[in-house]
């Protein structure tokens, strides 16, 4: 009888150090008295205030201490994200202030998470606008298209010349300007 108690001691005792050991990887806070934290708590919220991403460690944190606090950081991060994304596919500067202007606009004044979500869409414009791709982008949408409409004029004048030479030598008649670039002398260009 006296084995069978001290096995189920000893396995008490095993789970309970797997149990310590687990919540020590799991949990950053682990090991912290109440004011300790407290302050790693109010590290987190001021990183959530100012737009700055969180660690994994502190969202795992808020997770198992805040799961409130954690739902709003993970969308905060999913809407940064996306507003990244959006950011990418920009052919203006002009167009990426429009849909960063778009993004904080569209946040509901009345949103329990407007701060943060402003924030981090705040952080976003900052990190975009620090980019080379940023300072490669033409000022305006027009520059885009001005320049789209010059590439198709561009190409389509090439076409135009090969259709011209084309028709000059068409079909085997002797055009004048045919007979002219006929007479023209001929030179062979040596290496």
């Amino acid at each position: 009888m006296d084995n069978m108690v001290m096995a189920k001691e000893n396995m008490n005792e095993t789970n309970r150090i797997w149990q310590e050991a687990i919540e020590a990887l799991i949990d950053p806070s682990y090991g912290m008295d109440e004011e300790e934290s407290a302050a790693y708590m109010a590290k987190i919220m001021a990183k959530l205030k100012s737009g700055k991403n969180l660690t994994q460690e502190e969202l795992n944190y808020l997770r198992l201490h805040n799961q409130q606090l954690y739902m709003t950081a993970m969308r905060v991060r999913y809407q940064k994200e996306a507003l990244k994304n959006r950011l990418k596919n920009c052919k203006s500067k002009e167009e990426a202030q429009e849909v960063i202007d778009s993004a904080t606009g569209g946040v509901n004044k009345n949103d329990p998470d407007k701060e943060y979500l402003i924030a981090g869409f705040r952080e976003v414009e900052k990190e975009f606008k620090e980019s080379k791709y940023y300072k490669r982008l033409p000022d305006k949408k027009e520059d885009t298209e001005r320049k789209r409409l010059l590439k198709y004029l561009n190409d389509n004048n090439e076409n135009e010349e090969e259709n011209t030479l084309d028709n000059i030598f068409n079909n085997g008649e002797v055009t004048p300007i045919a007979e002219l670039l006929d007479e023209l002398p001929v030179f062979e260009a040596r290496a």
